[in-house]
C-alpha cells in the first residue's frame, strides 16, 4: 500500500508536467492500470491509477465545456448556490446547471437589474456565456485553473431582453441559518469573523483583507483541518462524558461516530467548501482505520491521506491550500518524531510548545513563500498568540452559543456578546496589523529556490545538528529575503482590462502611468496596483503620469497618497494641490531622462523617457490631429517601443504616424472579453502592414520588459504560468 501511495503522488507530481493529451490515453492508462497490477508493480500501478483519474475529470470537463458553447439553447434550468451584491443593479450569482451533458457544473453569471434573488432558488434564465477569462499579473492566480479547481464552466450575463422565469422558491436551511445568525451578530465589532468560522461567509473589507495577510492567520479565518479537527475533539470528549456510565457495546465506536456526525453538520454548515471537503476525507480514513484496529503511523498515514486525497479529486493538486495543508500535516508529523517526549513541568512544556511552534510557523512561512511570493513578520507572534486563544477558549464559546441559539434557549444575545468579547482581541489585531510594512516579499526570487531552501531545512533538522537549528532558519531566512538583487531597468505593463497601468523602476526611482475610465479608477489601483506594489517591494513613488485627470480619479488619487504621501501627479489639467502640468516633470526629476513633447494648442502629455538606450514614448491622450501636429513640429521624433494610444483605436495610431515612428514593439493595454476586439481592425492591418510586432496584455497578460544597453527581454505572463495540458489536445 506505501508503494502504491507513493505512486499516485509520483502521477500527480508528473501531470503537473504532461502536455494536453488526446481522450485514447484514457485506454493506454486503463491498460496500464491492469498489466501494473497483474505484475505487481505497485508504485507503476499508483502512478497509472493516478493518471487514468485525472485524465477521466479533465477531459469530462472540457467535453461539459465544449457541449455547452456548441448548444443553441437560450435558456438554462440552473440553481443559485452562492450571490454577491456587486452594486445596487448589479448581482453576481454562482448558478449550478440542472439539466444537459454539463449538469452539475457551475456558472459565474452578473445579473443586472435582478428582482429579490436567494441562494437555492431554481430559475430558468436566458445566459449569454463565455469562457472564463481573467487578468493574468505576476504572483496572481490563473482565474481559468481556479474555475478548473472550482468546476466552473462558463461566466456570463443575463440577458436582459428576455424574459427570466422562477421555478422554485425555497430557502434552504442552511441559508435560513446564515440569515439569523446575520441578525444576531448585527451591530458587534467583531461580526465578519464571527461569520466567517460559523457558517463560512468570509465578507471581509478589503482593509480586513490585508490584515489578514500581514498577521498571517488566514488559516485560521478559513474553516479547514483545524476546525473540523477541533470539533471533532471536542465532540468526542463530551460524548465521553456522556456514554461514560452506559453499557453499550463497542461503546468506543458510539463515541466516535457521534463526534463524526458533529465535525460534518460543522462542514455542512460551512457549505462544504473545498477545504472542509478535504478535512470531512481525512477524517474518514483516520477513523476508519481506528475502527478496524489497525491505527494509522506516521509518514505511512500522510502518504496513504495525500494519495486518497488526490485520487478524490485530481484537481487539487492545483490548489495552493490543498499543498499548504497536507504539507503542514507532514511537518507536525516529522516534528513529532524529531522533538523528545513531552517532559514535565509547566515551564518545559512551554518550551517545548514555543519550540514546536517556532520551528513549524518558520518551515511554513518559507512554503507560503513559495506560493504566494512572501510571508508575514509577525506570522510567529499572531499564531502563537491567537491559535492557542482561538482553538481552546474563542471557537468553541461561539460554536456553544450557536447552538444555544439554534435550540432556542433563553439568554442567547449574552453569548453573543461574550464571542464578541473573546473575538475582540483578534479583530483589533487584524486591524493593527493591516497598517503595519510587514508583508515581506520575494519577487525576484524563484518558488523552486525557496523550496528548496525549505527543504534544506527540514534536512538540516532531520540530521539533528549540534548547532541550533534556529540559526540554520533564520540563515536562510536571511537569505531568501535579503538575496543581493541586481537593480535594472525595467516596465511592468500590467494586464488590467480596458486601462493602462504602467509601471517603471528607472534610475533608482519607481514611477507609474494611468490611463484609465475614471469611475474604474479606484478599483484599478485598490484590487490591481496596490496589490501589484506590494509584491514589488515598492516603498517610494516617483511621478505618477496621469494624462487626463478627471474629479471623479480623486478617491483613487486620495488612495494612493494616502499609501505614498510625497507622491506628485503630472496631468494636462491639474487640480488637486499635488497634481502638476506634464511639462514640469522634466524639471522636478532630472535623474529621470524624461522629454515633453508640446504642442502650441491643447497639450496630450507625451512624453518618452530612456531605458539603458531604449526609447519608450508613452502617447497621453492623442489624437489623429495632434499626431499630425507632432510630426510636423518634431520630425526628428522616434521611438524603440509605443504604447498605442486610445487602446487601440482608429481615433489615433495612424498610418503616417505609426510609419514614421517605426518602433522595434508595440504595446497594448485593452480588454479581450468586450464586444470589440483590440486593436480596432483598422488599426490591425496598418500594424499587419508594417509588420510591427504587437504585445497585448488581453491575450499574453502582464509583459515585463528589462532592458540592458544591448538588449531587451520581453516576458509575457501567460506564457510562463499555464499547465501545458490545460492547452487544446491533438486528436
Amino acid at each position: 500500500m506505501q508503494t502504491f501511495c507513493t505512486g499516485v503522488i509520483a502521477g500527480c507530481l508528473l501531470s503537473l508536467l504532461l502536455p494536453a493529451l488526446p481522450p485514447f490515453f484514457l485506454l493506454i492508462a486503463a491498460g496500464a492500470v491492469a498489466l501494473s497490477f497483474l505484475c505487481k508493480q505497485y508504485f507503476i500501478a499508483g502512478v497509472s491509477v493516478f493518471i487514468l483519474i485525472w485524465l477521466g475529470q479533465l477531459q469530462h470537463y472540457q467535453h461539459a465545456q465544449t457541449a455547452l458553447f456548441a448548444s443553441t439553447q437560450q435558456y438554462y434550468d440552473v440553481r443559485i448556490v452562492a450571490q454577491r451584491r456587486l452594486d445596487e443593479q448589479a448581482v453576481l450569482l454562482h448558478l449550478i446547471i440542472r439539466q444537459g451533458e454539463a449538469q452539475g457544473y457551475q456558472l459565474h453569471v452578473h445579473w443586472r437589474d435582478a428582482p429579490a434573488t436567494a441562494v437555492g432558488q431554481h430559475w430558468r434564465l436566458a445566459l449569454r456565456l463565455r469562457p472564463v477569462s481573467g487578468h493574468r499579473n505576476p504572483h496572481q492566480r490563473s482565474r481559468e485553473t481556479q474555475a478548473l479547481l472550482q468546476g466552473v464552466l462558463a461566466e456570463g450575463y443575463v440577458d436582459p431582453n428576455m424574459p427570466s422565469i422562477l421555478l422554485h422558491h425555497a430557502a434552504p436551511m442552511r441559508q435560513r441559518i446564515i440569515s439569523q445568525l446575520a441578525g444576531w451578530t448585527h451591530g458587534l465589532s467583531s461580526a465578519p469573523l464571527l461569520m466567517a468560522l460559523t457558517v463560512g461567509e468570509r465578507a471581509f473589507s478589503p482593509d480586513l483583507w490585508l490584515g489578514i495577510q500581514h498577521s498571517g492567520l488566514g488559516h485560521i479565518l478559513t474553516i479547514s483541518g483545524l476546525h473540523i479537527g477541533l470539533v471533532f475533539g471536542w465532540g468526542y470528549a463530551i460524548s465521553k462524558i456522556l456514554l461514560s456510565r452506559t453499557a453499550l457495546p463497542q461503546r468506543e465506536v458510539w463515541q466516535l461516530c457521534s463526534a463524526l456526525v458533529l465535525a460534518l453538520l460543522y462542514a455542512w454548515l460551512a457549505g462544504f467548501a473545498i477545504p472542509t471537503l478535504r478535512a470531512a476525507a481525512a477524517l474518514l480514513l483516520v477513523l476508519g482505520s481506528r475502527v478496524l484496529l489497525r491505527p494509522l503511523q506516521g509518514r505511512y498515514a500522510w502518504q496513504l491521506l495525500v494519495a486518497v486525497l488526490l485520487l478524490i479529486n485530481p484537481f487539487w493538486a492545483l490548489s495552493y491550500s490543498f499543498w499548504l495543508s497536507v504539507l503542514a500535516v507532514g511537518i507536525i508529523i516529522f516534528l513529532a518524531w524529531w522533538l523528545p517526549a513531552m517532559p514535565n513541568g509547566i515551564w518545559a512544556k512551554l518550551r517545548y510548545f514555543c519550540l514546536f511552534h517556532l520551528v513549524l510557523t518558520s518551515l511554513m512561512s518559507l512554503i507560503g513563500a513559495a506560493f504566494f511570493g512572501g510571508i508575514s513578520m509577525l506570522a510567529w507572534l499572531s499564531n502563537l498568540l491567537f491559535v492557542t486563544w482561538c482553538s481552546l477558549v474563542a471557537i468553541p464559546v461561539l460554536l456553544i452559543t450557536l447552538c444555544w441559539s439554534l435550540v432556542g434557549l433563553p439568554l442567547a444575545h449574552f453569548g453573543w456578546q461574550l464571542a464578541d468579547m473573546l473575538f475582540r482581541p483578534l479583530y483589533r489585531w487584524l486591524v493593527w496589523s493591516a497598517e503595519q510594512p510587514v508583508w515581506w516579499t520575494v519577487p525576484e526570487l524563484n518558488h523552486a529556490v525557496v523550496l528548496l531552501l525549505a527543504l534544506a531545512v527540514l534536512i538540516y533538522i532531520a540530521l539533528r545538528q549540534t548547532g541550533p537549528p534556529a540559526f540554520m532558519l533564520f540563515a536562510t531566512l536571511i537569505i531568501a529575503f535579503y538575496i543581493p538583487r541586481q537593480v535594472q531597468s525595467r516596465i511592468i505593463l500590467l494586464d488590467s482590462g480596458q486601462s493602462t497601468v504602467l509601471l517603471a523602476q528607472q534610475a533608482g526611482h519607481t514611477w507609474l502611468y494611468l490611463d484609465a475610465n475614471p469611475a474604474q479608477l479606484e478599483q484599478l489601483v485598490r484590487y490591481h496596483l496596490l496589490p501589484q506594489l506590494r509584491v514589488q517591494r515598492i516603498h517610494a513613488l516617483g511621478p505618477v503620469i496621469i494624462p487626463k485627470v478627471d474629479p471623479d480619479m480623486l478617491p483613487a488619487l486620495t488612495l494612493l497618497s494616502g499609501r505614498y504621501p510625497d507622491i506628485r501627479f503630472y496631468t494636462t489639467t491639474p487640480i488637486t494641490e499635488n497634481s502638476y502640468a506634464c511639462q514640469q516633470i522634466v524639471a522636478d526629476f532630472p535623474l529621470l531622462p524624461f522629454t515633453h513633447w508640446p504642442l502650441a494648442t491643447a497639450d496630450p502629455c507625451v512624453l518618452s523617457t530612456d531605458f539603458a538606450g531604449w526609447q519608450v514614448l508613452l502617447p497621453g491622450r492623442l489624437t489623429r490631429t495632434s499626431e499630425q501636429q507632432l510630426l510636423a513640429s518634431y520630425p526628428y521624433l522616434q521611438a524603440d517601443f509605443y504604447l498605442l494610444a486610445d487602446y487601440g483605436r482608429a481615433s489615433a495610431n495612424s498610418l503616417p504616424w505609426l510609419a514614421h515612428l517605426a518602433p522595434v514593439t508595440l504595446l497594448l493595454s485593452a480588454n479581450q472579453q468586450g464586444a470589440h476586439q483590440y486593436p480596432l481592425r483598422a488599426v490591425q492591418q496598418r500594424i499587419d502592414l508594417l509588420n510591427l510586432p504587437l504585445y497585448h496584455t488581453g491575450q499574453q497578460g502582464a509583459i515585463t520588459l528589462t532592458f540592458t544597453e544591448k538588449s531587451f527581454k520581453i516576458l509575457a505572463e501567460r506564457s510562463q504560468s499555464d499547465l501545458r495540458w490545460l492547452e487544446k489536445p491533438a486528436e
